[in-house]
């Protein structure tokens, strides 16, 4: 049950304060930077950010990052393993670690959550047979406290707190399914066109639109870090025929996908 917690200095200065875009398959992160700047590639979002400011990058999902070399902050790295012993704790269900999501939010949050990644880094250096049970614990209660913020900065204050992040979760399940946004309406108990203030509020776009941008982040993600040939990558997100994942991927990005592929090598 594999964690890790150490400053962004120590990450990142070997390496010339910038982190390449990468993908972990079953690692996720979350990065705390109180002050400082930071330019963000989070899936398919680039941002120029200051501290204070939360980072979460889940797995799967694509991200890098530049750091100011004035930079100050910390980064915790945290397996599936984990996490799945943090759903079945005491410490509750910690979905936020279900989706991407940046937050910049008040300093005295940033300062509540110092102690326990203080405590995080202690544990991580630390020698005794129950780190990991602690760790369990302190990384259950630093995801309470931020989803609390997550809930509180982007429900839109008429849907229940956790439909955001089910609708998040449903769709990674089912995206490859090319589902009607009737599945995902009766999935969470709500009418269409309940679910599409919602993803309006929460996610700026309609849940088609969505789900879209979910289905062409995999297909990016497996363009360039991936060799399986084109026609495969069709085939595995769902589409009948590989034309009409290109005429997708070209309406999306106005690339075709073999194009994406030769500027990605």
């Amino acid at each position: 049950e594999f964690f890790h917690c150490e400053t962004i200095t120590v990450r990142s200065q070997r390496y010339d304060w910038e982190i390449s875009p990468h993908v972990h398959p079953a690692l996720s992160q979350l990065l705390f930077v109180s002050t400082g700047s930071i330019e963000l590639r989070l899936g398919l979002t680039e941002r120029r950010l200051h501290g204070p400011v939360l980072v979460c990058a889940p797995r799967n999902i694509v991200h890098g990052f530049r750091f100011g070399d004035e930079v100050d902050g910390d980064v915790l790295t945290f397996s599936a393993e984990l996490r799945g012993a943090l759903r079945s704790s005491a410490a509750g269900d910690p979905g936020l670690v279900g989706g991407a999501l940046v937050l910049t939010p008040a300093v005295d949050l940033l300062a509540r959550l110092a102690p326990l990644v203080e405590q995080l880094r202690m544990e991580c250096s630390g020698h005794e047979q129950d780190r990991i049970t602690a760790a369990e614990w302190l990384v259950g209660l630093l995801l309470l406290q931020v989803g609390r913020v997550a809930v509180d900065a982007g429900d839109d204050g008429s849907a229940v707190s956790g439909r955001p992040q089910r609708f998040r979760d449903l769709v990674d399940r089912h995206f490859r399914e090319h589902r009607p946004i009737a599945f995902y309406a009766a999935a969470l108990a709500m009418t269409e066109r309940s679910l599409t203030r919602l993803c309006r509020a929460r996610f700026h776009c309609s849940p088609m639109h969505y789900v879209h941008r979910r289905l062409l982040l995999e297909a990016q993600r497996q363009l360039t870090y991936g060799s399986t040939s084109i026609a495969r990558i069709a085939e595995d997100l769902g589409f009948a025929d590989p034309s009409y994942f290109t005429r997708f991927y070209r309406r999306m990005t106005g690339k075709l996908p073999s194009t994406a592929r030769r500027q990605a090598l």
